[in-house]
Formats: structure tokens, C-alpha cells, sequence
């Protein structure tokens, strides 16, 4: 790239009819001063360019980590709802054979509450036999009195 320095630098031949060396130079002068401007602005330019280009690349990398974070965020909520879930099933499964249990608990104990009844019902009878044998053989001692 050509520098400003190059430029006022710069030699050239004089020739016999060649332009006015005056005027070359006092031109030449005012490129080197916008040439000079030109480069400094160009520098400036650069300069944030690479700042633009690094908070850009800062940028991405934390919309980077967002990302990563979403994700892992989203496979913890994913993970608690499928433990959740888990742990409701067993919750409701333990609840059946609970419910079963005390089911089967209650109808063994009607079963023995009905064959005590039935128990009870057979000694009842016996025993209204028995009172009726005893009130019929104290007639019959009554009847033999007579």
C-alpha cells in the first residue's frame, strides 16, 4: 500500500518541457494531507471494525451459552417431569395393593365374622332345642303328677 511518505518521497525527472515543479508539488502536498487523512481514517475504520467484530463474537458466544443453558434447563425439567411421573406410578401402585390388601383383609375378616354368626346361629338352635326337650319333659313330669 502506498504510504503518505512514499508519496512526498517521490522523486521525478525533470524534463525541458516538463510541468511546473511548483505547482506538482503544492498538488502533491494536498494529496499527501487527504492521502494522510484517508489512511488515519482507514486505521480508525479497522480499529472498530475488530472492536464490532469482537463484541459480535462475544455476543455469539454468550447467545452460545444461552442455548446450552436452555437445553440443559429443558432435559432437567424433562428428567423431573419423567421422575414425577415415576414416582406418581408407584405412588398409585402401592396405593392398589394397599387397597387390595385391606380388600382382601376385610373379606377374609366378613368371612369369619359370617361363619361366627352361622356359628352362633347353630348354638341357638341347639340350645332352643334343648329347652324345648327340657320344658316338654317337665310337662310330661307335670302331666304324671297329676
Amino acid at each position: 500500500m502506498l504510504r503518505p511518505i512514499d508519496i512526498q518521497n517521490k522523486e521525478f525527472e525533470k524534463k525541458i518541457k516538463g510541468y511546473n515543479c511548483d505547482e506538482v508539488d503544492d498538488f502533491l502536498d494536498v494529496v499527501i494531507q487527504d492521502y494522510e487523512l484517508l489512511c488515519k481514517e482507514n486505521q480508525t475504520l479497522k480499529n472498530k471494525i475488530g472492536l464490532l467484530t469482537e463484541t459480535v463474537d462475544r455476543y455469539k458466544q454468550m447467545e452460545a451459552t444461552m442455548e446450552k443453558s436452555m437445553d440443559m434447563a429443558k432435559q432437567a425439567a424433562e428428567d423431573t417431569r419423567r421422575n414425577a411421573e415415576a414416582e406418581a406410578n408407584a405412588i398409585i401402585n402401592k396405593a392398589k395393593l394397599d387397597a387390595s390388601y385391606l380388600a382382601r383383609q376385610i373379606d377374609d375378616e366378613h368371612v369369619k365374622r359370617h361363619q361366627q354368626m352361622l356359628a352362633l346361629k347353630g348354638e341357638i338352635e341347639q340350645y332352643k332345642t334343648r329347652m324345648k326337650t327340657y320344658c316338654s319333659n317337665m310337662l310330661k313330669m307335670l302331666d304324671d303328677m297329676e
